[in-house]
């Protein structure tokens, strides 16, 4: 409506003030005064003189209007972040890296998004391509005694030795792997470029180039910054080149990465960081909270244990796109009351609750306010497969040792398990299952996998095949080996089940031990603390193998987590960090893997072995699968835009694109 307002200009008053007009004018001001109820009958006005002596009204100046205030978005976290420094491990490793990380999506847009297992590029003018040799490729090199190389049988950077297992070129299995006996060998190195969009700049207004690049790397790589090391213990070299627009990866001989469109390192502001040392950096506020970004928000004001006030970054690079869509973006810090958040999102002081917000036993009231049309529940895939994991190499224990040795028997266990009513009864059905390792949103996920169907019967059938009776004509006894192969006679068909507290994990427990009840399977409960739950070989309760069977949940990632079953992954005395606290050891299924962690991607050959480790896992069963419950985030009716994508660091990695009111007319 402000575009509507004509306040005439006084030369146009002054031209059009004859005597006739003056007259008409007097005339509909005198009648309107009484149109509104004025008190006071007509009385002379003494007007100002014109040019020609004649008089004319007062000019009538229409207000200014009220400026509307600002459109503004509040999100409520749990926590205050502790860091947003991504170097720092209170960033990625402390309690409150959640909230930090929907922060973050706020200031950093990318560098490189994974959206539904894949990775997109966002400030990268695409993303290199190793099966087209667009800006990948592999290179042999020589490699000598002494020289850094990565071991394919430790899947370590190790220096080359003598004795020492190496990758040559052109092997990418373990099936053709070579000892080093001395000398020169020939390796394949991998080579990726990576070149950033023209014009980007930081939301102070200074270029973002290649240079800010290369100098994440040295402070990640840097032995005073306490980050993950993984890829900088891989790396070669990490370089800009001369159009200051691209920076060029190298690995280490033998070592084919299959991730490697990502390894490109998340810029940092080397203009405002470098007069810190990387000490320094851990504890200064220009790195761990007044940072630069160039994403779609800046950070106005951050109201420590309160709220932090976020304005539109004026040089973001998609601006002219009209994003982002609010005025003022507001991070308000709520505490783990999530009732009360709820609260405060029915009464407007929350528009979007994250997901560090959601308690898990409040699904079921949040299902009743969506259905009465009082908030909206944005859901997308979940993160974590939650597994029941047999122990098929138990560890210093007096059980006996072959009650999972059958696959026939994990098979009927796994039948008896109504994992369809588990997704409805314990998720209110927001969860999807799997029937291998992997989600069934993965890419080259084997949906048409023949897995165990719950059928009852037919695993009572087969436990009595095995040799596993019911003595006693009571389904809630345990079943007794009578001829079981490896198993003593007479052993109940009875074990325990390791997992920690919490909503999920209580309610999956007590609800496996009910499903197997009925097939004449025992299953106690034992829950573990949750500090010591993953601790590793040889103290660990899960990881030192001395468990029966185990309920946890594993992240899901892009690439096949395929070693958590791989022999070559069994906790040890050699192998203390191994993941694979199973035991599970399948020729088949290792040589598979080996051709995942040792292969370059994009090939038939790492495709067809993806697929053949689900294969295996479905017919061996060394765990299974029980559900992937969805990530939840609340909203108001009124909030729209959200894209809850595969594996997104948060829901709200898309913030840019989220709206309310009258921008969400046109979103279906």
């Amino acid at each position: 409506m402000n575009s509507m307002l004509n306040i005439r200009p006084m030369e146009e008053r002054v031209e059009r003030s004859s005597s006739v007009w003056n007259g008409v004018r007097i005339t509909l001001f005198l009648l309107a005064a009484m149109a509104i109820g004025a008190c006071q009958p007509p009385q002379d006005v003494d007007l100002p003189l014109t040019i020609d002596g004649s008089k004319t009204a007062t000019p009538i100046v229409e207000p200014t209007p009220e400026p509307p205030p600002p459109k503004t978005l509040f999100v409520c976290l749990n926590q205050e972040p502790a860091s947003l420094y991504i170097y720092n491990p209170l960033y990625f490793s402390g309690d409150s890296s959640g909230e930090a990380d929907a922060v973050l999506q706020a200031l950093y847009d990318g560098p490189i998004d994974i959206v539904d297992y894949q990775p997109e590029a966002v400030i990268l003018d695409g993303l290199p391509n190793l099966a087209r040799g667009e800006d990948a490729r592999l290179e042999e090199v020589a490699v000598h005694t002494g020289e850094l190389y990565y071991n394919p049988k430790t899947m370590q950077p190790e220096v080359l030795a003598y004795g020492k297992e190496y990758l040559p070129s052109g092997c990418a299995g373990s099936d053709c792997l070579l000892t080093y006996t001395g000398g020169e060998v020939f390796m394949p190195r991998m080579i990726v470029e990576f070149h950033l969009l023209p014009g980007l700049t930081w939301s102070d207004g200074s270029p973002l180039t290649a240079q800010d690049s290369v100098y994440s790397f040295e402070l990640d790589r840097n032995a005073d910054t306490n980050s993950i090391k993984y890829l900088v213990d891989r790396t070669h070299s990490y370089e800009a080149l001369d159009d200051d627009l691209s920076v060029r990866w190298t690995g280490i001989p033998g070592f084919i990465d299959a991730e490697y469109k990502t390894n490109f390192w998340s810029p940092l502001p080397k203009h405002v960081l470098e007069s810190f040392t990387p000490e320094e950096l851990l504890t200064a506020d220009a790195a761990n909270k007044d940072i630069l970004g160039w994403g779609p928000y800046q950070i106005d004001s951050w109201s420590a244990g309160q709220q932090i006030v976020m304005t539109p970054n004026p040089y973001y690079f998609r601006a002219s796109e009209g994003l982002p869509k609010f005025d003022r973006l507001i991070f308000r810090f709520l505490g783990a009351d999530g009732n009360a958040a709820i609260q405060q999102l029915l009464t407007g002081e929350c528009d979007i609750l994250d997901e560090s917000l959601i308690p898990d036993q409040a699904l079921p009231s949040l299902i009743d306010l969506q259905q009465s049309g009082e908030l909206s529940i944005v859901d997308g895939p979940g993160l974590y497969l939650f597994r029941m994991d047999f122990n098929l190499s138990p560890v210093g224990q007096e059980f006996d040792k072959g009650l999972f040795a059958d696959a026939r028997t994990r098979q009927a266990i796994a039948g008896c398990i109504d994992r369809e009513s588990l997704v409805q009864d314990i998720f209110y059905g927001l969860a999807s299952i799997s029937n291998t390792y992997l989600s069934p949103d993965y890419p080259a996920y084997a949906g048409d996998l023949d897995f165990v169907a719950y059928d009852v019967e037919a695993a009572q059938a087969t436990l009595d095949a095995l040799g596993w009776i019911d003595t006693d004509g009571l389904p809630e006894t345990a079943r007794v080996a009578q001829g079981v192969p490896g198993v003593s006679f007479g052993t109940p068909l009875s074990f325990s089940y390791r997992t920690t507290a919490g909503v999920f994990n209580e309610a999956l427990a007590e609800y496996i031990q009910a499903e197997l009840s009925v097939c004449g399977v025992e299953m106690t409960i034992e829950y573990e603390d949750a500090s010591t739950f993953t601790a590793p070989w040889p103290d660990g309760p899960i990881f030192g193998r001395g468990f029966q069977t185990v309920g946890w949940a594993w992240l899901d990632w892009w690439t096949p987590p395929c070693e958590m079953f791989a022999g070559r992954e069994i906790p040890s005395a050699t192998y203390e960090n191994g993941s694979n606290a199973s035991g599970f050891d399948n020729l088949q299924y290792n040589a598979a893997c080996e051709q995942i962690l040792l292969g370059a991607p994009e090939t038939q050959t790492y495709q067809d072995a993806v697929l053949l480790t689900q294969q295996v896992f479905a017919q061996e069963i060394p765990a299974v699968p029980l559900a992937i419950p969805a990530r939840i985030m609340v909203a108001n009716t009124d909030v729209c835009g959200f894209d809850f994508v595969s594996l997104a660091d948060s829901g709200l990695w898309n913030i840019e694109s989220i709206d309310s009111g009258d921008g969400c007319d046109s979103e279906s």
